[in-house]
């Protein structure tokens, strides 16, 4: 389909509209002679063939073909010599004195039977349909094939049948391969067009006007499909942190230092605000130490000397404490293809398929396991837009053909001398307006008949009849619903707070209060002192953020099917 209409009905690019050709219409009545010509391996062996010959040609399906030759007395017959031999099979008709050949079939023998009795050589023939794609390359089939593909959906190319690769492409768009009658590979168009062929009243053969229909349960009016794709969020929160203390005066340098010596306290020290973050699962980033000033004449210029023989020792410090974990996000998305019937409950007929993306990424391991160089708060996705977006190309246009393929069983079949038929081919769109049918359809199959003792040649013409109606949607993708705001940054410091011990003023310790806790280095005796420890609070990540995000979304695509012409 193209913008809801078949392909080849609907201009491309904006062209200028053009006149379709007109249809060659079948002129009954006429008298014909006929004959064949069978090269064997580029030997003509007409003159040999006996019994019935028979082509048989169908859409999407190898071409076969039978014959019988007869091998003279004395000749000698090797029959497995004869497999793999080429053929063709040309019909060659003559009216009023002008002589038409048409190639009939184009294959190899792929078995040869002998009956000794007889003398009677049946040869099997196959177009090796399936053979000659196996041996193409992958790119070759691309081109040839066209379609959609996706490893996530099907599976990977790689030590697999080529055959099976066709198909799975093939299983995305409404057409069919097969060969020609002169053996070429091509891919033709389920839709009818502007008939091609117009077989009117007497063309075809008493009472072989036959309708075939496909029972309802396979006429599948509706696909739903439940499409998840899996992937890991990688998310960095930062906070900031600063303690300084207080008897600085709040005070920097060396007039912070002289402020805290006329009344010193223990100091926390480097290892230990590392340690206060590794116990917040945080990694240290960023950090500004205002450390105790090493050994001094006199920095207080108050006559005093300064021996510093501990290392390490902060009067303030700040920092932006920094932790990571991972979060699965699943966004599941329930796509439904239906036609008109198979959007109401009473009417639907049903196919369901289910695909899971998983995308695993080395991201995922080292984002938690490697250690926390920089970086600032938000998430990153190891999501694949790439192989999701070819993975649900696949799942959408594989529902899609899989609703018309259904809407196209009905099958309506006609015979006529073959000698009316020589231009008719797989490709084309015939028109039957004979025997109370009138029908306009595709091409799905055309089988030959050649009876040489009784000299009839008699083709059997097949048209699959699409019946639906409706409009169509194009197949675009479902927006991503993934993602989700970045968190405002937050852009303020946590100041932590400060307990010393060892005084009457002292505060009751609590054990619970973050930030810094010691002792005066001159202490009352008797009074309790307090542990010396540092602690910071970090936020609790919130449980959207954390546990594994669910996401779901729904989407209806209508399928239009054509009504080609069917009056009985």
């Amino acid at each position: 389909m193209l913008n809801g209409s078949p392909i080849n009905s609907t201009l491309l690019n904006g062209g200028a509209a053009t006149q379709a050709p007109e249809p060659e219409y079948v002129v009954r009545g006429q008298a014909f002679t006929w004959a064949l010509r069978l090269l064997v391996a580029g030997a003509d062996v007409t003159a040999q063939l006996t019994g019935t010959v028979t082509v048989d040609r169908e859409e999407g399906a190898a071409g076969i073909a039978s014959f019988d030759l007869f091998i003279a007395p004395g000749a000698p017959v090797t029959p497995p010599d004869w497999k793999g031999r080429s053929v063709t099979i040309d019909y060659i008709s003559t009216k009023a004195g002008t002589t038409i050949e048409a190639r009939r079939y184009t294959g190899q023998i792929s078995r040869a039977s002998w009956n000794p009795i007889t003398r009677v050589l049946s040869c099997e023939c196959s177009d090796q349909l399936q053979q000659r794609v196996e041996s193409m390359a992958i790119a070759s089939i691309d081109a040839l094939v066209g379609g959609h593909w996706s490893a996530d959906v099907l599976e990977t190319v790689e030590g697999r049948s080529h055959w099976d690769y066709a198909l799975e492409r093939l299983s995305t768009r409404p057409a069919s391969l097969e060969c020609s009658p002169a053996g070429g590979l091509r891919v033709t168009s389920w839709y009818a067009v502007a008939p091609h062929f117009v077989f009117g009243p007497g063309t075809t053969l008493y009472q072989t006007v036959d309708l075939q229909e496909a029972d309802l349960d396979r006429t599948v009016n509706r696909v739903e499909i439940e499409f998840s794709y899996r992937y890991s969020r990688l998310w960095q929160r930062n906070k900031s942190y600063a303690w300084k203390s207080p008897e600085t005066g709040l005070n920097s340098g060396i007039g912070g230092f002289c402020q805290w010596r006329s009344n010193s306290h223990e100091l926390p020290t480097k290892e230990m605000i590392a340690d206060a973050a590794a116990d917040n699962g945080e990694t240290v980033l960023s950090p500004n130490y205002y450390d105790l000033p090493p050994t001094m004449a006199d920095p207080c210029l108050d006559g005093n000397p300064w021996i510093n023989n501990q290392q390490g020792l902060l009067l303030g410090v700040s920092w932006i404490g920094a932790r990571r974990w991972v979060q699965t996000v699943t966004e599941t998305y329930r796509l439904a293809l239906a036609t008109e019937a198979g959007q109401g409950e009473g009417s639907r007929i049903v196919q369901r398929a289910g695909y899971t993306l998983d995308i695993d990424d080395d991201r995922t391991e080292e984002w938690t396991s490697e250690p926390i160089l920089g970086g600032d708060s938000g998430y990153s996705d190891t999501d694949d837009e790439a192989r999701r977006d070819a993975a649900l190309t696949v799942a959408l246009h594989a529902g899609q053909t899989q609703i018309i393929a259904a809407h196209r069983e009905t099958t309506l079949t006609w015979q006529v001398p073959t000698s009316l038929a020589l231009g008719v081919d797989l490709i084309h769109t015939l028109e039957l307006a004979d025997q109370g049918a009138h029908a306009i359809g595709k091409c799905r199959r055309i089988v030959d008949r050649f009876d040489l003792l009784a000299g009839e040649a008699i083709t059997t013409l097949s048209i699959a009849v699409m019946r639906g109606g409706g409009a169509s949607d194009p197949l675009t993708l479902p927006d991503r619903i993934g993602a989700q705001p970045l968190p405002p940054p937050s852009g303020s410091t946590t100041t932590l707070p400060t307990q010393l011990g060892g005084r009457l003023s002292s505060p009751e310790y609590n054990e619970d209060l973050p930030g810094f806790a010691g002792n005066y280095s001159s202490t009352t005796a008797g009074l309790p002192v307090f542990p010396r420890r540092i602690d910071a609070v970090t936020d609790e990540i919130a449980a959207e953020d954390r546990d594994e995000r669910q996401l779901e979304a729904e989407r209806l695509y209508r399928v239009g099917i054509p009504n080609d012409k069917l009056e009985l």
